[in-house]
């Protein structure tokens, strides 16, 4: 599915293995073992468990989303992992992953999708984005990761009325 930018969004297969590692290890943000965990998702993915998307750039990989039915709900999603490779951050490519998959959700029936991020500063622009997006905090977890980096929850209803949308709490 083409799109603005020259962005094309699509569904992943296991040749985008190595690209999506590669993004993960460029950004910088991920230790080695939450790459580890983060490619673990992928290969599930790509096993049926989640469903994965991927925006290319000039024929390139650039970013790529891992999303899932959150188990034993009526109609919510989790946002598992999301990376943009530096190389294309500020290009659209974020945006692209997250239309496509609140798109996907609401074609499912999905009525919200939940998403977990560090409380560290160096996870400020990734808060900032979702925020712009339209994602609500709904909770905090003290020390989660570890000690000084919470676990921030955040959520978006993606398909129902804006009068039925409830109020963030926090």
């Amino acid at each position: 599915m083409s799109g603005e930018l020259g962005l094309v969004t699509r569904p992943l297969g296991s040749v985008d293995r190595e690209a999506v590692q590669d993004a993960l290890a460029a950004c910088g943000a991920f230790s080695p073992e939450e790459i580890g965990v983060a490619l673990e998702l992928f290969d599930a993915g790509l096993a049926g468990d989640y469903v994965l998307f991927g925006v290319e750039r000039g024929g390139l990989l650039r970013g790529y989303v891992c999303l899932g039915k959150a188990s034993l709900t009526a109609a919510s999603w989790y946002l598992y992992w999301m990376c943009v490779h530096p190389a294309a951050q500020r290009l659209g490519v974020g945006q692209a992953l997250q239309h496509r998959a609140e798109a996907y959700v609401r074609s499912r029936g999905g009525e919200r999708i939940v998403l977990e991020t560090s409380g560290r500063p160096d996870y400020g622009r990734t808060r900032r984005f979702y925020e712009k997006a339209g994602y609500l905090p709904v909770g905090r977890i003290p020390d989660f990761y570890r000690p000084g980096d919470d676990c921030l929850i955040y959520s978006k209803i993606v398909n129902r009325s804006e009068q039925d949308r409830p109020e963030a709490s926090c």
